[in-house]
């Protein structure tokens, strides 16, 4: 082996060891139930205009009864069924869905992808919610 090449080898071993005993790790991912309104995700809030505490879900709910808003804005640790008022979808592709009943059923009202809105046809009455695609929309 040439001496350019057992220093290109020996710089080579040393910025691999470097990086194992840092412990280089990858950023840490934002989590459904978490309180925060991250990307993917419906946040549902106590208040309108995206106000007080909310809840965070990255998946369908046909109950929200056993869910709980966080926070330590107004509304904190009161159950999100029939207590949400207002919403924001951080997806840029699905749209959510509100219903006023659990199991997917009864009016509902839409949340674009990218959107916050008040809630109108289920404001303090929501139940369930779901995610929809397409034109029309399919939930499910």
């Amino acid at each position: 082996m040439t001496p350019i090449r057992r220093l290109a080898a020996a710089a080579a071993a040393t910025i691999l060891t470097s990086v194992l005993v840092t412990g280089v790790t990858p950023p840490a991912s934002a989590a459904e139930h978490d309180g925060g309104c991250h990307g993917l995700e419906l946040c549902l809030y106590y208040n309108s205009g995206q106000a007080g505490a909310l809840h965070d879900f990255r998946y369908r709910v046909s109950d929200f009864a056993p869910y709980r808003f966080l926070g330590s804005g107004k509304g904190s640790g009161v159950t999100v069924k029939n207590n949400a008022a207002s919403a924001s979808n951080r997806d840029g592709y699905f749209t959510a869905r509100v219903y006023f009943n659990s199991g997917y059923a009864g009016p509902a009202d839409d949340v674009p992808p990218l959107a916050k809105r008040n809630l109108g046809d289920t404001y303090n009455d929501n139940a369930s919610f779901n995610w929809c695609h397409q034109q029309p929309l399919v939930c499910g």
